[in-house]
């Protein structure tokens, strides 16, 4: 075996995920907390659009980019929405926006480099980062502050070989969404270090408390030439299983990510590409609608998190997630066996609550449990009422 693969851990979500699938086939009323997409359904017309493509026969290979058509509509996105221009040569359709970040990480990094990662960080990066032949760095944003990522703890962990910086805002876990000043500190860290940044998007328009989605590019326009930004569909229009996502950056950056991909997966699957192109017409009434909702969830999580003695957390902003402070908990046994981390933490809420989690080992912080409320409002009442109760039984 490639002595990458077999560096690779086994997955902690997919280990919870495995275990609460088998309780639900043998009738078990699990209640999973663990999701990474949103509950709604992909909206009508968007699935109109790829039944039409099929009915009309467009189910062959496009350019490996993706078809022109759409990455001239992404291209007009990214100027309406974002207030960045861009030829649509500059940007790329992938196999959602996983694809987009490992293309990135792959083309930009090179044997023995270093690679910047804020702490929690997306549990795919750091992995990405080490198949590519680099070296994962991480930057600690604490808790306490909300997360941010500062440029004093960049600063620290900065090293010659440092090569490129992942950033996520809104931050799959933490919910953590980066502030004007901060990103502008980032920015002029990273063009004075001569830093690629690689901007992951995906979760723009999840955002509460009056708070705004601002691009690091906006922020700092003279990393124009040293940044790839990534986003995709999988969020905002409900369109996971769909699998698009694009980038885009310099053209040289992505034409080497079209190279790569060409031999990698080439082109993302024709109807789904035609799925995107209807699914940037829709109007914004779907996402708010959603977002709207999400908000209602994220605070009745808080509240509900706020009444549980030994558990706490700072408030998410972004994205759909919590991290759920537990390491007050550690030491303690539930139902006779003993709780010394996140995961035994989460295998033991699985097997006495039924309540799946995934643990905050998984994202680069064992203190923490991450729970998401992309799920329904009913689900999540369930949920914290056997969390009280697990909680409340530990001894």
């Amino acid at each position: 075996m490639n002595r990458r693969i077999q560096a690779i851990p086994s997955s902690l979500t997919l280990t919870i995920a495995a275990r609460a699938a088998a309780m639900r086939e043998k009738g078990e009323d699990v209640v999973s907390l663990s999701a990474g997409e949103p509950d709604y359904d992909t909206p009508q017309p968007v699935k109109d659009a790829a039944i039409k493509a099929i009915r009309e026969g467009q189910t062959k290979y496009t350019a490996s980019a993706g078809m022109p058509s759409l990455r001239r509509a992404i291209a007009e996105k990214l100027l309406n929405d974002n207030g960045l221009t861009y030829d649509h040569t500059s940007v790329i359709v992938s196999v959602g926006a996983k694809q987009c970040l490992y293309n990135l990480i792959y083309c930009l990094l090179d044997e023995g480099d270093d690679a910047l990662i804020p702490a929690p960080y997306w549990l795919s990066t750091p992995e990405m980062v080490k198949l590519a032949g680099g070296r994962p760095v991480f930057v600690p944003c604490p808790e306490e502050d909300g997360y941010p990522l500062k440029v004093d703890a960049l600063r620290k962990a900065w090293t010659p070989k440092s090569r490129i910086l992942v950033i996520n805002s809104p931050c799959n876990p933490t919910g953590a969404v980066y502030s004007w000043d901060d990103l502008v500190e980032i920015g002029t860290f990273a063009l004075e270090k001569d830093l690629c940044v690689i901007s992951d998007e995906i979760y723009e328009k999840m955002v509460y408390d009056n708070k705004r989605h601002v691009s690091i590019l906006n922020a700092v326009p003279e990393l124009r030439d040293s940044c790839a930004l990534v986003g995709g569909f999988s969020k905002t229009w409900a369109m996971t299983g769909w699998r698009v996502g694009y980038a885009a950056g310099p053209r040289a950056v992505i034409d080497a990510c079209d190279r790569f991909q060409s031999h990698a997966t080439s082109n993302t699957a024709t109807p789904s590409q035609h799925a995107a192109l209807a699914a940037l017409a829709v109007d914004d009434e779907f996402t708010g609608r959603m977002v709207k909702e999400f908000d209602r969830r994220r605070r009745t999580c808080m509240d509900r998190i706020r009444k549980i003695p030994g558990l706490s957390a700072a408030e998410p902003h972004g994205a759909f997630y919590v991290m759920l402070r537990t390491d007050r908990l550690y030491g303690k046994s539930a139902g006779g066996k003993k709780v010394t981390d996140s995961l035994s933490f989460c295998e033991r809420l699985l097997d006495m609550e039924k309540v799946a989690a995934v643990p905050g080992a998984a994202f680069g912080s064992d203190r923490h449990v991450r729970i998401s409320y992309a799920t329904g409002m009913g689900a999540i009442e369930k949920a914290f009422d056997r969390i009280e109760r697990f909680v409340k039984g530990m001894e």
